[in-house]
């Protein structure tokens, strides 16, 4: 009758060397959790005025995080739920480098008026925060008056985001009229119609144009149409002939 001592043996030494694994892998997981991967190295780029305290509370990281288990695609959404914030992106280098880079969301009209607070809005429709009484960004309203809706600021909003940085200094309002129609009104006196909201910035470009013929050529225009932008039209203050603009 042969001895099952043999096989005694090799269940012993697979027994020891599981246990052996096992004990390796749960030091392995425990180490992940050292202070090594301590985050003690945080950069943060393009803050856009946000003070860095104000950042890692958005982010909810700090010295302690441990970067090993950290979800950086998480952090990223907890940043992007901030308006202020347009896009996030983390990343890690371990042991201890954090990088957070922050893309600001730019302003780029006013909703609000005479007796109420104004709200910066960006070029998609979001309510950035308050805006100071002497912002220089066109005002974002209704044809009556009255508040924008949402549909009527998201479009507003995208025109104003066509409009270059220096164009939207010399724009007052654009104005959304019930039908969706988009109005701009230039500091210069005068309106020009857009039409729907297609081909934005040709249509920017086009406004930009006709402003620079009529300062070269010293005129005063009442109105123009610029609904079709290969083809604007303006009208001018001593009659009411349209007139074709380069």
């Amino acid at each position: 009758m042969r001895s099952a001592e043999p096989e005694r043996r090799i269940l012993r030494r697979w027994t020891v060397a599981a246990l052996a694994v096992i004990l390796l892998a749960t030091l392995a997981v425990a180490f992940t959790y050292t202070p090594l991967f301590a985050a003690r190295d945080i950069r943060v780029r393009g803050s856009g005025g946000i003070p860095r305290g104000e950042v890692l509370l958005l982010a909810r990281v700090d010295e302690r995080s441990n970067l090993f288990h950290l979800d950086t695609r998480a952090v990223e959404r907890r940043l992007e739920r901030d308006p202020r914030i347009l896009e996030a992106r983390v990343s890690t280098s371990l042991p201890d480098r954090l990088a957070i880079e922050i893309v600001s969301r730019t302003p780029v009209g006013v909703m609000g008026g005479v007796g109420t607070a104004m709200d910066l809005v960006g070029a998609d429709g979001v309510v950035i925060g308050p805006a100071k009484r002497t912002v220089d960004l066109p005002a974002l309203v209704a044809s009556n008056g009255g508040p924008i809706g949402t549909g009527g600021l998201a479009t507003a909003a995208a025109t104003a985001g066509a409009l270059d940085p220096a164009l939207r200094r010399v724009v007052d309002a654009v104005v959304v009229g019930p039908d969706g129609g988009l109005e701009v009104r230039v500091a210069a006196g005068f309106s020009a119609s857009f039409g729907d909201a297609t081909e934005l910035q040709a249509k920017a470009a086009s406004l930009a144009a006709l402003i620079a013929w009529v300062d070269a050529q010293d005129i005063s225009v009442v109105s123009a149409d610029l609904s079709v932008p290969g083809s604007p039209t303006a009208k001018l203050a001593p009659g009411s002939t349209a007139v074709p603009v380069p």
